[in-house]
């Protein structure tokens, strides 16, 4: 059977959220008879078959797990990418969402160009905070990795993709390595990826802003031995920033997206 979309979903702790992502792609308005398959790659262990929901159309389930527990998002998608079947490879967490109109949108406009993106939401207690977006509202390009601090989710062509780095924003540096290979790359309209700010958000972890560095710093610096010189520029701005951060945190004893949201307004 030919598939047309292999969505790719690391999963670890989502007992809580899983199902209301899954529904999010059940809502999608789809026009054509697309074949789409769901790639849910449990990192924890855990069975999730007896509570996911009953995949509407032409959407199928698969359940892969990890070789161990806890390997990190990147291992997982890796492992979603070994196994994935369909032409086009699109990318959403066990506890985001996407809104009614998106995938439709994204798989028309990455079968013309073979890499897309969408503006980013973020939410908490169901609450927007921001959207987050390029300089330019209708491209993303790769100078808006340094001064657009969160992360984007693209559909891309099977081929296009490369494998996910086993550190922090591993996500954040393939988009990276993507926009390298283009000046510009077209944004769906009047769509957006969801983000969903949990209790237990990466964001909120101990040390994260720590973390963040040292991923950071390993970016940049593999960038420049491999002369991606836009790339490394990219992720020093993000360290940058990143400090920033920190020292505001330090005194507002807020989040990082909140960081986010002040920072844009000024």
């Amino acid at each position: 059977m030919k598939i047309n979309v292999s969505i790719i979903i690391p999963v670890y702790k989502a007992v809580n959220t899983l199902n209301k992502t899954l529904n999010s792609i059940n809502k999608q308005k789809i026009k054509s008879e697309k074949k789409i398959e769901i790639l849910l790659v449990i990192d924890d262990g855990n069975n999730y078959k007896k509570i996911v929901p009953k995949m509407s159309g032409n959407i199928s389930l698969r359940f892969l797990k990890t070789n161990s527990i806890k390997t990190g998002p990147g291992n997982a998608r890796n492992v979603g990418l070994s196994k994935a079947r369909g032409a086009y490879i699109g990318f959403l967490d066990a506890d985001d969402e996407w809104s009614e109109n998106y995938l439709e949108k994204m798989y028309e406009l990455v079968k013309k160009r073979g890499l897309c993106f969408a503006p980013t939401r973020v939410y908490k207690n169901n609450k927007l905070i921001g959207e987050f977006v390029g300089k330019n509202k209708k491209y993303l390009s790769i100078n808006d990795i340094g001064e657009v601090p969160c992360s984007f989710h693209p559909f891309v062509k099977r081929s296009l993709i490369n494998k996910f780095e086993n550190y922090r924003s591993q996500d954040v540096y393939n988009t990276a390595i993507l926009l390298n290979k283009k000046n510009k790359v077209e944004m769906i309209q009047n769509e957006y990826y969801r983000l969903n700010i949990q209790k237990e958000s990466v964001t909120k972890e101990k040390g994260f802003s720590i973390k963040i560095e040292q991923a950071y710093k390993k970016y940049q610096v593999k960038s420049l031995k491999m002369k991606n010189l836009k790339v490394s520029k990219m992720f020093a701005l993000r360290r940058i920033k990143n400090k920033k951060y920190t020292e505001w945190a330090q005194k507002n004893k807020k989040g990082f997206y909140e960081y986010l949201r002040e920072e844009k307004n000024g």
